[in-house]
């Protein structure tokens, strides 16, 4: 299992969602800020959540990642497609 690993770009959530939104279709609305984002190299063994939730300002779809430290970060990719990247990473490592 150890190797698996993300390259994102990721903003910080800093509010931890005291004011929490969501949508009508019921998805968190959160901002992915591409010039305040930074690059991370984010270890698979390092997440324990991941949610879909959609950016307020593109309409996209993001991902918010929880970590073992608590930290959570919003990331530009779609849950389904970085599941999908660690699912492939998993396959490769094995």
């Amino acid at each position: 299992m150890s190797g698996r690993f993300l390259a994102e770009d990721v903003s910080l959530i800093e509010n931890n969602f005291s004011a929490d939104s969501r949508d009508k279709d019921g998805f968190r609305v959160v901002t992915f800020e591409p010039k305040r984002a930074l690059k991370l190299h984010i270890a698979a063994d390092h997440i324990v959540h991941v949610e879909t939730v959609r950016d307020s300002k593109a309409g996209e779809a993001r991902t918010i990642l929880t970590l073992t430290n608590g930290q959570r970060l919003i990331t530009r990719r779609g849950a389904a497609e970085l599941l999908t990247e660690l699912g492939g990473a998993a396959a490769g490592a094995q």
